[in-house]
């Protein structure tokens, strides 16, 4: 394995044979001057993005070698679901250095205090595996040092989607991004890959938005048991994870302190897809609008037909439009309405959605504050997309690109961080009600 050691003032990364040959590179040397930033990843796949030019891959398995993406370019030694040191650089070259370490908490504890940089933020990750329905599942458990104030489950939206919430072609960090902010306030957390993604298993093409369910029930069961007595616990569901938050919430026999639901809507799967349709379409440039005038094409009755065509098959996985789909999730998913799960919770809920979302009508947290009959906060917050990231323009898909670029807006981690903290409290006889509609 490689190794990463400081010499004077030098900061040297001996790679092995193999990993001299698969990366098509020698050991690296840069000044220790360069190192603005030591971080420890608890998979180092989190740390490489781009395009591999050139250098070794193999899908799900080993990255080798050199990536290059927007952001500069990443020297990689990155095994899946191996623990990693992460070097970001300045004027070295490499804006990333990405490598698995014997010793990747010891060494990056070393580089920091060599570089004159502050401790590492105060949180470690473990990979942890569940089971659902046979399958196994892994994920990943952030733990604040100290004693954790409370602890979250992190449900991530629609699609195949990783513990992060990354897509393989749009890496959204959702979920990562706020179990980050959750430690640095004293909360633990579980993230965890869907079927079929990451380092579970199963497929992701072949299961039901039912299976879904019991995929977030099982992982709940499991943070619990992570947990411990006497903690207090909560789940944070974004866009589809909403949906499964307010499940699992509304069933008493969960052991839980609240639930967060973020760009959540509180209409049928079905109701939902009709208004995200016809935002998107109000949401298009002036010049695709009039080609679809001229082409008189109405899109909400190319959905309705799509829609119809969907609910005929009854197969798991099927071809429409030229691509296979998970149509067995598709048709579960316009079939169910959170409704009766809203009106049944009981525990504190928070409602989050931004004013330039194009898939969730922010006049559904009005309908969740008036559905849920325990205590309901919510928030509409301005400027933010779908992807909780801040957007002062137009609203429109085509600027997500830029949005992924970015973090998760701060104003809305400090609503969750803040919300969580003031519930948890309210379990442990410190804090106040919060019962704002």
């Amino acid at each position: 394995m490689a190794a990463i050691t400081v010499q004077g003032n030098e900061v040297r990364v001996q790679l092995t044979r193999g990993e001299k040959i698969a990366g098509l590179h020698s050991d690296l040397h840069f000044p220790l001057s360069a190192v603005k930033d030591v971080q420890v990843l608890a998979d180092s796949f989190d740390g490489v993005r781009g395009l591999r030019a050139p250098g070794l891959a193999l899908p799900g398995r080993t990255r080798i070698g050199t990536w290059r993406g927007r952001g500069g370019k990443t020297f990689a030694v990155a095994r899946k679901g191996v623990p990693a040191i992460r070097l970001v650089l300045a004027g070295a070259g490499y804006r990333n250095v990405v490598v698995c370490v014997e010793d990747p908490a010891g060494t990056a504890a070393g580089l920091r205090a060599g570089a004159g940089l502050p401790p590492e933020p105060g949180f470690t990750e473990r990979e942890v595996r569940f089971t659902s329905g046979g399958v196994d599942f892994a994920g990943t458990w952030t733990m604040p040092r100290g004693i954790p104030a409370a602890a979250a489950l992190i449900l991530p939206g629609s699609g195949p989607v990783d513990r992060n919430a990354d897509h393989r072609r749009m890496p959204l960090g959702i979920s990562r991004d706020l179990a980050h902010d959750l430690a640095a306030r004293g909360v633990a957390s579980l993230r965890y890959d869907k079927r079929g993604t990451g380092s579970s298993g199963g497929s992701f093409l072949a299961a039901g938005f039912g299976q879904s369910a019991e995929d977030a029930a099982a992982a709940l069961h499991r943070m619990v048991a992570e947990a411990g007595e006497g903690l207090p616990v909560f789940v944070i569901g974004h866009s589809e994870g909403g949906y499964h938050a307010a499940v699992l919430a509304s069933d008493p026999d969960n052991r839980l302190d609240g639930a967060v639901l973020l760009s959540t809507s509180a209409h049928s799967g079905f109701e939902t897809a009709r208004w995200q349709t016809a935002r998107i379409v109000h949401a298009l440039p002036a010049f695709p609008r009039i080609v679809l005038k001229l082409l008189r094409t109405d899109l909400v009755k190319q959905q309705a037909k799509s829609v119809a065509k969907l609910r005929s098959t009854t197969e798991d996985v099927v071809r429409m439009q030229g691509r296979r789909i998970n149509a067995r999730w598709q048709r579960e998913f316009l079939d169910f309405d959170p409704a009766p799960s809203l009106a049944r919770i009981q525990v504190p809920v928070l409602a989050v959605t931004g004013t330039k979302d194009l898939q969730v009508d922010p006049a559904d947290l009005a309908v969740i504050a008036a559905t849920v009959p325990g205590p309901v906060t919510t928030h509409e917050v301005a400027d933010v997309s779908h992807l909780l990231r801040r957007d002062p323009g137009v609203p429109s898909l085509k600027d997500y690109k830029r949005q992924i670029r970015e973090g998760v807006d701060a104003e809305v981690l400090g609503i969750v961080g803040a919300w969580i903290l003031e519930h948890a409290g309210i379990r442990s006889g410190g804090g106040g009600d919060s019962r704002r509609r």
